[in-house]
């Protein structure tokens, strides 16, 4: 196995493991950041660190986001550029 796949697949595994669930309830309970798309994950996390200073609960809520729609962000951007 190349070394950087290996190194990567490491990464991912500890992220993975590290990930908590801490707001329970939401739509994306049963899932991990590994999931949803890398960039749509992003703009989330980005708008959602307008309401929070948590990473973290910042992804949780851009995840619950990205289960009820994945466009979501892109949906709100042009929501947003409208008004």
């Amino acid at each position: 196995m190349d070394e950087d796949k290996k190194a990567h697949g490491l990464r991912k595994a500890a992220a993975e493991a590290m990930f908590k669930d801490v707001l329970k309830g939401g739509r994306a309970d049963s899932k991990k950041p590994e999931d949803f798309n890398a960039m749509d994950l992003s703009k989330g996390v980005k708008v959602e660190l307008e309401h929070t200073n948590s990473r973290h609960i910042a992804t949780e809520i851009a995840m619950d986001h990205l289960t009820e729609s994945p466009r979501y962000y892109d949906d709100l951007k042009k929501m947003e550029a409208k008004e």
